[in-house]
């Protein structure tokens, strides 16, 4: 779902909506080959007349943006998008609904992936920028009109197909042993998931000077949180290192080695040479505390039917199979 972002930049919101889902798709096991996508999307009216709230764009500019933002960027890296849905209603005219998906084909033997100590953290893809800095947060905050379209990422479909086919001939190369896409969070949490798996203890040590930048106008920890788009993180065997930089440079593709994984139990980011973080991974991964919560349900109360139809529940299962 990318549904704050679209209703901000649609645009740009549903661009990077899909090309986080071919990312998802590429870094499924030792990575996928994304062959389809599909939508489904709930818009207001585009002839909707009413109010709307300051700063909001009219459905009809919303939903025609963002048709074309599904659409331009896979068929930019032709991959059709094979299915579909939308659906009306007046509620969503403040906030739309956008999903997307992706479907992808993989190899049987290329389904298990790992992380062992002493393999080099490479980055390779797109630069890192300020764009798409607190992009997680601002998809679950309130939308009001302190939004910032500088939550948004901005996608780059030419760089996602090149990276995408350097990436599937290292796959089928054996170059590394293990690849996650960089979503929320960015270098943080794809390095951070990368390492838990790395060893007994799990580990990485990173030098956040080593990634390409978009802007010198950076700080340190925008660099590590940072969601600028096309990057993925691969966990390569150091004998590897050459054969792998080959491949994605005959691509036009950028890497860069962020540090390398370790069994020390610790996820340690420098810059420069000067610390700045040093987390124990079982802290960081499991160290929070888990709020427990009372739910109460109240079953509704049953509609009276109509002609065999009627009723809540009916039109729920209308709209349900409309959108599927």
């Amino acid at each position: 779902t990318h549904n704050h972002p679209c209703a901000v930049e649609p645009y740009g919101g549903a661009e990077t909506g899909v090309g986080g889902v071919v990312r998802d798709v590429l870094g499924a096991g030792l990575g996928a080959k994304p062959v389809l996508n599909t939508d489904v999307f709930c818009f207001a009216p585009p002839t909707y007349d009413g109010p709307l709230p300051a700063g909001t764009l009219h459905p009809k500019r919303t939903m025609t943006s963002v048709v074309a933002g599904v659409r331009d960027y896979g068929n930019r890296m032709g991959i059709p998008t094979a299915a579909g849905g939308v659906w009306f209603d007046e509620a969503y005219r403040f906030n739309p609904l956008v999903f997307v998906g992706t479907v992808g084909l993989l190899p049987r033997a290329m389904i298990a992936k790992s992380v062992k100590p002493g393999d080099l953290v490479v980055a390779a893809g797109g630069r890192t920028g300020r764009d798409g800095l607190h992009g997680a947060t601002f998809s679950s905050a309130a939308l009001d009109a302190s939004a910032s379209v500088s939550a948004v990422q901005i996608g780059h479909a030419i760089m996602e197909q090149r990276r995408l086919d350097a990436l599937l001939r290292a796959r089928d190369k054996g170059l590394y042993r293990g690849v996650t896409d960089c979503g929320a969070g960015g270098f943080s949490s794809a390095v951070g998931e990368m390492a838990e798996t790395s060893g007994k203890k799990g580990g990485a040590k990173v030098r956040l000077e080593t990634a390409p930048l978009k802007t010198t106008e950076i700080q340190p920890w925008e660099v590590w949180v940072s969601e600028s788009q096309e990057r993925m993180v691969f966990a390569v065997p150091k004998e590897k290192l050459t054969a792998f930089a080959e491949v994605f440079a005959a691509e036009g593709v950028e890497h860069c080695v962020l540090g390398e994984f370790t069994d020390t139990g610790r996820l340690e980011v420098s810059w420069h040479g000067e610390a700045l973080v040093d987390l124990d991974l079982h802290f960081l991964h499991k160290g929070v505390p888990r709020r427990e919560r009372q739910a109460q349900w109240d079953a509704p109360k049953a509609s009276p039917r109509k002609g065999g139809r009627g009723g809540e529940k009916s039109r729920v299962g209308e709209a349900l199979r409309f959108c599927l």
